[in-house]
């Protein structure tokens, strides 16, 4: 349930992110960028949200396995690994959704409002 509730919380701050920076990237594709390199600029930040979630989960997991055991098991931070290499994924992942969203991106009207 945490991962979905997780999943869930990072699809919604990527939709939240992209309808708020809309008219900037409806900017970057009048410039010609095309939609598989927004798309790509979106996952690559939906992935840098995994890293960072997941480096300060395991973390912070770590710290906590080694101060009530007293040490730290190497398979423990292995499974650590593991753990940040999955956050990864499936932050990138589930920003796919939000990122094919940018096609229907309306460039024109939005740059008429700007």
């Amino acid at each position: 349930a945490t991962v979905v509730l997780g999943v869930l919380a990072v699809a919604d701050v990527v939709f939240l992110n992209i309808t708020e920076r809309a008219a900037e990237l409806a900017t970057l594709r009048s410039f010609g960028w095309r939609d598989t390199v927004l798309a790509r600029l979106v996952v690559t930040e939906g992935a840098i949200i995994g890293l960072t979630g997941s480096l300060i989960g395991a973390g912070l997991g770590l710290a906590a396995a080694a101060w009530f055991t007293g040490h730290l098991p190497s398979r423990l931070v292995i499974i650590a690994a593991v753990v940040v290499l999955a956050g990864i994924l499936v932050t990138a992942t589930t920003t796919l959704l939000p990122a094919a969203l940018l096609r229907r991106l309306p460039t024109a009207h939005l740059l008429a409002e700007e």
